[in-house]
């Protein structure tokens, strides 16, 4: 028995052992109070004859194209367990814009070798003629809904006629799937991820989590992206913990109902991003009665640079709902480590660290750099047994305590490769480190994670953190918050960088209404940061680019300012 049957066996005799306990609900509309509910011994059958209905080779990679359903839970699964090898790609939400999710799913069909797609029924009559392997349909509950909202015929277009992609390198026998990196930065990687890189992460995350199979995890976070994927299905699978499932479009129009699942389940886990920190607590007064969250034991902050003021805002908001501040907690992850490279330990406040005890070290950064808004950073805790962190200068020298530099990581969870055109590409590492393009420092231990280390904005020999203008713009008032995104745009007459941002307005963006907000961006930004914007743009809703996890697209939002807007603002 080969290692990826290993892990399938064992998972399995895990679910058996829970074959009478719901392990499984999945919440889906109209009718959001009942619903679909799986046991152990349910979830297997269900999982196993629902990819059973598809007829491919053992190793065949299986795109899997579908919205929030019970069917997406149950075929990821079952392919796996029958040795198939999935990739979840991103369903279009409110949240994404649309160009860039018709340019990144052009991108992967015609990028990844595969044998075959699973998509709605009119999508894949749609796509058929356009791809050179078969494409099955597969109908969910509300099918008709689903299959309206879809570009199908711009993707096709764009497609045109494939050939098939040559797949010379094949994935190795104990590949269990294929998981998406964030994509924030350009186009999405296949992470291959292979039964040890899972099960030592599965394992590892689990025990400063103290996770047991009595544990429940509440999520609205799509299977596309690692922290739904891993930490909200998979963690409490192979630990035969249960987990609720709600659509993301569902969350954001209604976050009340994720909220109504943590009591109603007593769920004990939550996995979120730092801004849905200050989204519920944005929505606080906006929902209709009060909902006890004391069951939860972590709220765990992962996927962006932690905020203090966000959590904060968050316990005192909730803290008469139950929410404890020491149940607030952080990871670092990315989707090359599987998930988690550290976890907070669970139960205990989160430490952090003086933003004016942070040194620049030999890097020859600006004081300006480490100017933050918040007064302190945020531990994302110690990184996971058998993970190795290290932080690295420019000169390639190790970087000492509350030093800041590159984020290095090596651990038993790291990927080898990418699954691309030609197949499996190795990925190559320096003694077995994995250099992340995150910008933090070590202080006791733990990991503190500051920013992308390529989206530092270098205006006169001074480093500014984008992170750090978003903060200072989203407290204005009339700007959209969480809507705001700073970067750079090349000076040419001065050999550097200017300072460029583009918020969001509520509603439309009317002249008035513009000139008052620029202003107060220019002026908020000078006094906050010490640098004036050159360029500032206020836009109407939904203008922004988002990357298909959700999350702002800075490369990709400078590219439309700079092709739609930079003349207007600069005349």
């Amino acid at each position: 028995m080969n290692v990826r049957s290993a892990f399938c066996e064992e998972l399995k005799a895990t679910l058996l052992a829970k074959a009478k306990q719901v392990v499984l609900l999945v919440v889906t509309g109209p009718n959001f109070e009942t619903p679909h509910e799986f046991t152990g011994a349910s979830l297997l059958q269900r999982a196993k004859d629902l990819a059973s209905q598809f007829s491919t080779g053992e190793r065949a990679v299986v795109l899997v194209l579908l919205p929030h359903s019970p069917e997406l839970f149950l075929l990821q699964l079952g392919l796996v367990l029958t040795g198939r090898i999935p990739a979840i790609l991103a369903w279009p939400t409110s949240r994404v814009d649309a160009d860039k999710y018709q340019r990144n799913l052009v991108h992967q069909l015609r990028s990844l070798p595969a044998d075959m797609l699973v998509t709605l029924p009119r999508l894949a009559e749609n796509l058929a003629d356009a791809l050179p392997y078969p494409v099955a349909g597969l109908a969910v509950e509300n099918v008709a809904s689903f299959e309206r909202v879809f570009p199908t015929g711009a993707v096709s277009t764009q497609l045109g006629r494939m050939e098939k992609a040559s797949a010379e390198a094949k994935a190795g026998d104990d590949v269990l799937f294929l998981q998406f990196s964030g994509g924030t930065t350009g186009a999405q990687k296949a992470i291959v991820v292979s039964a040890p890189m899972l099960e030592a992460q599965l394992k590892r995350l689990g025990e400063p989590l103290r996770f047991t199979g009595d544990d429940c995890v509440a999520s609205w976070l799509p299977l596309y992206h690692d922290m739904g994927l891993i930490a909200c299905y998979w963690l409490p699978l192979w630990h035969g913990a249960s987990s609720v499932q709600i659509g993301a479009n569902d969350w954001v129009m209604n976050p009340e109902l994720f909220l109504s699942y943590i009591e109603r389940t007593r769920a004990t886990f939550c996995w979120v991003p730092n801004f849905a920190f200050s989204y519920l607590s944005q929505r606080r007064e906006l929902m209709r009665r009060a909902h006890n969250l004391g069951s939860v034991r972590a709220w765990i902050n992962c996927s962006e640079p932690v905020r203090a003021r966000s959590m904060n805002e968050f316990a005192e908001r909730f803290g008469d709902w139950g929410v404890k501040k020491e149940s607030l907690q952080t990871s670092y992850a990315m989707a090359e480590t599987v998930f988690a490279i550290s976890q907070s330990e669970s139960g205990k406040e989160l430490p952090t660290a003086e933003r004016a005890a942070v040194n620049r070290g030999r890097q020859n950064y600006s004081e300006l750099a480490f100017d933050l808004i918040d007064d302190v950073y945020v531990s994302s805790g110690k990184p996971l047994v058998d993970t190795e962190v290290k932080i690295v200068a420019r000169d390639g020298s190790i970087c000492g305590e509350e030093v800041a530099g590159e984020i290095h990581v090596r651990t038993p969870s790291l990927f080898s490769g990418y699954w691309g055109t030609g197949g499996f590409q190795t990925h190559t590492l320096t003694d077995g480190w994995h250099e992340t393009g995150d910008y933090g420092f070590l202080k006791g231990g733990d990991v503190f994670v500051i920013g992308r280390f390529k989206d530092i904005v270098i205006v006169g020999g001074n480093n500014i953190f984008p992170e750090d203008v978003e903060c200072v713009v989203n407290a204005i008032d009339g700007v959209y918050p969480g809507r705001v995104v700073a970067f750079g745009v090349e000076d040419k007459d001065y050999g550097t960088q200017s300072l460029a941002v583009v918020a969001e307005t509520k509603g439309e963006a009317r002249e008035n209404t513009t000139s008052r907000l620029e202003a107060e961006i220019r002026k908020s930004v000078l006094t906050n940061i010490g640098i004036a914007p050159r360029y500032v743009a206020v836009v109407p809703e939904r203008w922004i680019v988002k990357s298909t996890a959700g999350k702002i697209s800075r490369r990709e939002t400078r590219e439309r300012f700079l092709r739609e807007k930079f003349t207007a603002v600069v005349s």
